[in-house]
């Protein structure tokens, strides 16, 4: 019989639950395999200008769904850019860089080979 910390992590993992890491950064970054399913944090004193890089399929070939999370705690700004692939925001179908306020959380999704669409609060 296994014990309950074992149980609950069995349970809790069955059911996709495992947190989200943090990748924190506080200058321009390109996101990297690693960063599937993390938060990439700009954090507080993070900079001004800061640009975090979605790269391209070719560059690195995140599997469909795959999540990138975005967190601004900076009172600077962030932008959320995407190479030569696609970055939709989710209700509009806009596509292209996007700005994330502080305290800002957005969420980019890969749902084709070179597509991505992204939300969130704060994001513009």
């Amino acid at each position: 019989v296994a014990d309950c910390a074992t149980i609950d992590r069995v349970l809790v993992d069955a059911a996709g639950f495992r947190g989200v890491p943090q990748n924190s950064q506080s200058a321009n970054y390109t996101c990297v395999a690693g960063d599937a399913g993390k938060h990439i944090l700009h954090p507080s004193g993070g900079g001004a200008g800061d640009t975090f890089t979605i790269p391209a399929n070719s560059s690195v070939a995140y599997e469909i769904g795959t999540t990138l999370t975005f967190i601004n705690r900076d009172s600077n700004s962030v932008s959320i850019a995407i190479t030569t692939d696609t970055m939709y925001l989710a209700g509009t179908g806009t596509t292209g860089t996007r700005t994330l306020a502080e305290n800002g959380v957005a969420t980019a999704i890969k749902v084709e080979s070179t597509v991505w669409i992204i939300s969130g609060s704060g994001l513009t």
